[in-house]
């Protein structure tokens, strides 16, 4: 996470914590064994080189993929950086120009939290509770696991006790194939 972070500060751009880790930091402890984090970064297709290069020199695997995110790895650890877009919306482009995601831009945290002793950015619980409730935007195959029922719960829970109305989320999101 860390070297993400500097990363991306160090290339002026900003990336966001989505998925199974992201429970973890809006609780500030770790709850579970995580093998990959998947992030959100701000313009990653003109920062590709500047990104391979930095994990390359630290020795990280560095795999560019066809939907134009960039897969890195090293030993027992995977990142997923995919690319993200704001205008008047954030445009998340998860299937490169194939398929995207529009959603609303505050979704994305621009002030970093503290997780563990990390300064990271991650992104709002409105926006995973919307990516765990309609995976199918992502993979129409997806089956819930046993870990994505539990974060589901407490998603869901979140967003009742804050008063949101889980209809009005969907209601912000647009999804293009």
């Amino acid at each position: 996470m860390e070297l993400v972070e500097a990363s991306s500060k160090s290339l002026k751009t900003t990336s966001w914590v989505w998925g199974g880790l992201t429970v973890d930091i809006y609780e500030n402890r770790m709850l579970r064994e995580h093998d990959d984090l998947d992030y959100l970064t701000l313009n990653l297709h003109d920062l590709i080189p500047g990104f391979s290069e930095l994990f390359a020199s630290c020795g990280w695997q560095v795999n560019l993929l066809e939907n134009g995110d960039l897969r890195l790895k090293r030993e027992d650890v995977k990142i997923q950086l995919g690319h993200v877009e704001i205008s008047d919306k954030a445009r998340w482009t998860h299937n490169g120009e194939k398929g995207s995601i529009w959603f609303p831009s505050n979704w994305l945290n621009l002030e970093p939290v503290n997780f563990c002793g990390v300064e990271i950015h991650a992104v709002k619980p409105e926006f995973q509770y919307v990516m765990i409730e309609r995976p199918q935007m992502l993979n129409p195959n997806w089956k819930h696991r046993d870990k994505d029922i539990l974060a589901q719960g407490y998603l869901r829970s979140y967003i009742e006790s804050n008063g949101i109305r889980p209809q009005s989320l969907f209601e912000q999101v647009c999804h293009t194939v």
